[in-house]
């Protein structure tokens, strides 16, 4: 099957040198075709920071994000096609730039 997903050692850091807050701290894993993923975990442990990486809501600190074999870390808003969110209780937010 098609890798749809891949993070490569995703790490979102928040802070200066004296008061980091790793939020995403090395994530890495694939996601294929027709596979789900929950994305599990205590309050704080960085699940929406994640969400909003992938999404590209955030930027990361460093590491690699591919969709589709397109590494989407750094895009600029221009490069943007449709990004679509589903939030908590089910809301579908969808951003479309032309």
């Amino acid at each position: 099957m098609c890798e749809i997903l891949k993070l490569d050692n995703v790490k979102k850091y928040y802070g200066t040198n004296k008061n980091i807050t790793k939020a995403v701290n090395g994530i890495s894993f694939e996601v294929k075709e027709q596979e789900f993923v929950a994305i599990m975990g205590a309050s704080g442990s960085g699940k929406t920071t994640l969400l909003n990486c992938i999404s590209t809501i955030d930027n990361v600190t460093s590491g690699k994000i591919m969709v589709n074999n397109v590494d989407i870390t750094y895009l600029k808003e221009k490069e943007y096609t449709i990004v679509s969110i589903v939030f908590p209780k089910g809301k579908v937010h969808q951003f479309n730039e032309e």
